[in-house]
């Protein structure tokens, strides 16, 4: 009977004493890579194998900025922190960038000869800071024809992307010589009409003053009767025309003849 009682008591309590142990925090995993551009979970599922009711009561914490205006953490490592009452788990976190950038370019590009690709028309994206060259090492720019290049996009973390592409050169623009134009000679000779116009124009504008410098001289004389003497002074710059056309610079005295008093009055 004793026994019995003993037995049915045992069994009552077994269930107290069950309950009265805490559960643990048992870790998935304590190590994790994310992806850079993804931001860091913070749901207790993903680290623990506990159940729901107990995963509801963990706290979950990391040491991770997010980069400025963007939704995930600068490449690197970080400390996950798991935490249920007095009890504290602990994931490493490394965030890496793992994705090659995606090239933004043609199949086939065709230039003029003896010229080179414009590179600014070779594009990547990537979230990490990526470079784009151009190994055009078999194309001859000097040459029409199509040749074979490689495009290669290059990011920070040594992700890479390969391409290759076809540049196709023109064949080389040849000049036509040009007719040579008569305009040339025709603007001389007519340059020429002018330049001659303007010394015909010019010789009689000096005749025209000769005369009248002649006119003003004979007026001076005018008071002058037969036989008187006229004194004419040098004057090498004047040359009038007397003696049946012959030019000459003279001075000295003489005595004119009747005729030129004749002619000076009108007799």
């Amino acid at each position: 009977m004793k026994r019995k009682i003993v037995v049915s008591l045992m069994i009552l309590m077994f269930p107290m004493l069950v309950g009265c142990q805490k559960e643990t925090m048992t870790l998935k995993i304590d190590s994790v890579t994310v992806e850079y551009g993804s931001s860091i979970s913070v749901k207790a599922e993903d680290y623990l194998k506990n159940e729901k009711d107990f995963l509801d009561k963990v706290e979950v914490a990391v040491n991770a900025e997010n980069e400025k205006d963007k939704k995930y953490p600068p490449k690197g490592e970080y400390e996950l922190l798991l935490k249920h009452d007095d009890n504290i788990e602990k994931v490493k976190v490394i965030v890496k960038d793992t994705i090659a950038p995606k090239l933004e370019i043609k199949d086939k590009y065709t230039i003029e000869y003896n010229s080179k690709l414009d590179q600014k028309e070779l594009k990547a994206t990537d979230l990490s800071k990526t470079t784009v060259t151009l190994d055009d090492s078999k194309v001859n720019y000097k040459k029409a024809g199509t040749y074979k290049a490689t495009v290669i996009a290059k990011d920070d973390s040594n992700n890479e992307t390969k391409k290759e592409i076809e540049i196709v050169v023109k064949e080389e623009k040849k000049e036509t010589p040009t007719k040579k134009s008569n305009t040339g000679s025709s603007s001389s000779s007519s340059q020429s009409k002018k330049s001659s116009s303007k010394g015909s124009s010019s010789a009689n504008s000096s005749q025209k003053s000769n005369s009248n410098s002649s006119s003003s001289k004979s007026n001076k004389y005018s008071d002058v009767g037969v036989g008187d003497s006229i004194e004419v002074p040098v004057d090498p710059d004047s040359y009038i025309e007397f003696n049946e056309g012959s030019n000459s610079a003279w001075g000295g005295s003489f005595e004119p003849p009747k005729s030129w008093y004749d002619d000076l009055y009108g007799n």
